[in-house]
């Protein structure tokens, strides 16, 4: 058995196809195919099923999996440490992310990381909390930004707390107000947010009795400021966003609720460099814009 064999099992199966696989790695089908096979029969196991929609792991594909990413993982850090040690950051790190940190917080974060670690080679990966949780946790990635309350099991660098704002047309009768109530807005159309702060939102609402008048639920920080910019409803968005919706009127909530946002990862005791380098730079840059 090889690393080439366990990088392309394991690209096979994020890509789902032997095809894409193969154009990833610089191989033909038919070499990504003789490989996954010659390690199905080195194991004595069928590892993948193979069908008309593509390829899925089996029982046993998936318990080999997590082996091969840990003998992966294992690897890079390896060359990241003999990278370290002749005088060279080289490497790559796989991150996770949800929506609002993706379009407000990274992109100034990777900018300094690529123009500070040209030779280290940056993956990403957008999802919800709980997707992000399943992947670190599966080794799929090797950092992701979480939520103090989604990182169960897991070692968490908080970074800041991301308090909840009110936001509102501007021919809305609060507009004025520095403060609102959930009180205040229960009975009004609200557009509520998606895989992102829906779970403190909710609970915002729950915990003073009260349930709100959902007009439509949304993902898109951007899609929810449009509606609300165009009379639709108001909602409740993460101060992280804020700066995207200066045309419209904005409170303060009088029911404080915040989540904290943090860096969670496996082990923080066994890190990459490059991933320790990307934890250093990211603190050092959040503690400036505080």
């Amino acid at each position: 058995m090889t690393l080439l064999q366990y990088e392309i099992f394991k690209e096979v199966i994020e890509l789902g196809s032997f095809t894409k696989a193969g154009d990833k790695l610089g191989l033909t089908q038919s070499a990504v195919s003789h490989a996954v096979k010659s390690l199905e029969a080195e194991l004595d196991l069928t590892l993948l099923k193979r069908g008309r929609s593509g390829v899925s792991l089996t029982f046993e594909g998936k318990r080999i999996l997590t082996y091969i990413r840990q003998i992966l993982n294992l690897t890079e850090k390896m060359k990241q440490e003999a990278g370290r040690l002749n005088g060279l950051e080289i490497g790559t790190i796989r991150i996770g992310t949800f929506p609002s940190v993706s379009a407000y917080l990274l992109p100034s974060i990777i900018e300094k990381f690529h123009s500070t670690f040209p030779s280290i080679q940056v993956e990403f990966f957008e999802g919800g909390y709980h997707e992000l949780r399943q992947m670190l946790s599966s080794n799929a990635i090797d950092i992701g930004f979480l939520t103090t309350n989604h990182a169960e099991n897991l070692d968490f660098i908080p970074l800041f707390d991301d308090h909840l704002h009110i936001i509102l047309p501007d021919s809305h009768p609060l507009k004025n107000e520095k403060q609102v109530s959930v009180q205040d807005i229960a009975a009004e159309p609200f557009i509520m947010p998606k895989a992102g702060c829906d779970d403190l939102i909710k609970e915002l609402f729950k915990s003073n009795n009260l349930k709100p008048n959902v007009y439509c639920e949304i993902a898109d920080n951007q899609t929810i400021i449009a509606m609300v910019q165009k009379n639709l409803g108001i909602s409740i968005v993460p101060e992280i966003v804020m700066h995207a919706a200066k045309d419209l009127a904005s409170a303060e909530l009088k029911e404080e609720s915040y989540r904290t946002v943090g860096l969670a990862l496996p082990d923080l005791d066994t890190v990459s460099p490059a991933v320790a380098a990307f934890i250093e730079l990211t603190r050092s840059m959040i503690n400036r814009k505080k």
